[in-house]
C-alpha cells in the first residue's frame, strides 16, 4: 500500500501493455484507477477486471480522438471523486512506413492519437487540477523523441513533438504547483509491438517503393531486435507508480538500457556515425536500391 492518500488516477489506452500493466498494479496499491479504452469490447475486459478488484477500479470508453468521449469520462470522475490527482496519458501506437510512402491521412492519424489527442485529454483535466493546485500529467513518450529507427519516422515526429509540449507545459503549470512527468521506455514487448508488426506496412505499396529493398530488409530484424532487447510491460509500470507515488517525482524516467544510454551515445557518436548504426543495426547497410525510374 502507499504511504500516502490514494490517488485518484485517469488512463488511457488501458485494454493491454502498459495501460493495462500501469492500472492493475496502481489499483493493487491502493489507488483509485480509470482505466479507459476506446474499443467497446477493451471495455468489457476492463470492466470484468475491475469487478474484482471491488471499488478500487472503474472502466470507462475513452477515444483521444473523440472529444464527445474524453468529457464525460472526466466528469463522471468529479462526480464520484471529487478530483483527478494524476492523467496517465499512455494511448498511441506507431505508424511504420518511409517518410515519402506514408499518406497525408496517415500522418494527421499518427499526430490525431498521439498528440492532438494526449493535449484534448490534458486539456480537460488541467482546470480542475490548476483550481485545487495539485496533480501530476504523467505522458507516456519514447526513446524515439531523441534517437529515431528507419522506417519509423512518424512515430518518432509525434513523439519529438510530446517531448517538446511535456518541456513547455512542465513551466507553465509550475506555478499551480502542477507535476509533468515524462516517462521513456525503450523496446517493450506489449500489443503494441504486436500490432505494428501485424500492420507493419499496411497501406503501403511497399513492393512498388522506392524503399522496397528496405522493407524487405526490416521484415526479420524488427521483430529479432524487439525479442533481443524487450522488456515487459510491468517495467514501464513500476516507473508509472514511481511518477505516481514519490513526494517530488523526476521530470523524466527512463526505461531499459536502451532509453537510458541510446540518446547520450548518439550525441557522442555524431549524426553520421550513428545513422550508419542505426542502419547496420536494421540489416539496411548491405542494401544496395535499383535505378528509380519514377519521377
Amino acid at each position: 500500500m502507499p504511504a500516502r492518500q490514494p490517488r485518484v488516477i485517469l488512463i488511457t489506452g488501458c485494454s493491454s501493455g502498459i495501460g493495462r500493466s500501469s492500472a492493475e498494479l496502481l489499483a493493487a496499491r491502493g489507488h483509485i484507477v480509470y482505466a479507459t479504452a476506446r474499443r467497446r469490447e477493451s471495455v468489457e475486459e476492463l470492466r470484468a477486471w475491475a469487478y474484482a478488484v471491488e471499488g478500487r477500479a472503474f472502466a470507462d470508453l475513452l477515444d483521444v480522438t473523440q472529444p464527445q468521449t474524453i468529457h464525460p469520462v472526466v466528469e463522471r470522475i468529479f462526480a464520484e471523486q471529487g478530483r483527478i490527482d494524476v492523467l496517465v496519458n499512455n494511448a498511441g501506437y506507431g505508424q511504420p512506413g518511409a517518410i515519402e510512402d506514408l499518406t497525408r491521412e496517415q500522418w494527421l492519424a499518427q499526430f490525431d492519437t498521439n498528440v492532438f489527442g494526449l493535449v484534448e485529454v490534458t486539456r480537460a483535466v488541467l482546470p480542475h487540477m490548476r483550481a485545487r493546485r495539485s496533480g501530476r500529467i504523467i505522458n507516456i513518450s519514447s526513446v524515439v523523441a531523441h534517437i529515431v529507427t528507419p522506417l519509423m519516422g512518424a512515430y518518432g515526429a509525434s513523439k519529438h513533438a510530446l517531448d517538446a509540449i511535456n518541456t513547455a507545459l512542465r513551466m507553465e503549470v509550475a506555478p499551480w504547483n502542477l507535476n509533468v512527468v515524462t516517462i521513456e521506455p525503450g523496446p517493450i514487448r506489449t500489443a503494441f509491438q504486436a500490432n505494428v508488426d501485424k500492420n507493419r506496412f499496411a497501406g503501403i505499396a511497399s513492393e512498388e517503393s522506392a524503399y522496397r529493398q528496405y522493407y524487405r530488409a526490416l521484415e526479420h530484424r524488427w521483430v529479432e531486435q524487439f525479442d533481443k532487447s524487450g522488456v515487459p510491460p510491468e517495467r514501464v509500470a513500476q516507473a508509472v507508480r514511481r511518477a505516481v507515488e514519490t513526494r517530488r517525482p523526476r521530470t523524466r524516467y527512463r526505461v531499459t538500457w536502451v532509453a537510458h544510454w541510446a540518446p547520450a551515445l548518439s550525441a557522442l557518436l555524431g549524426d553520421r556515425l550513428t545513422d550508419y548504426l542505426m542502419r547496420r543495426t536494421f540489416g539496411l547497410v548491405k542494401v544496395r536500391p535499383g535505378r528509380d525510374t519514377q519521377c
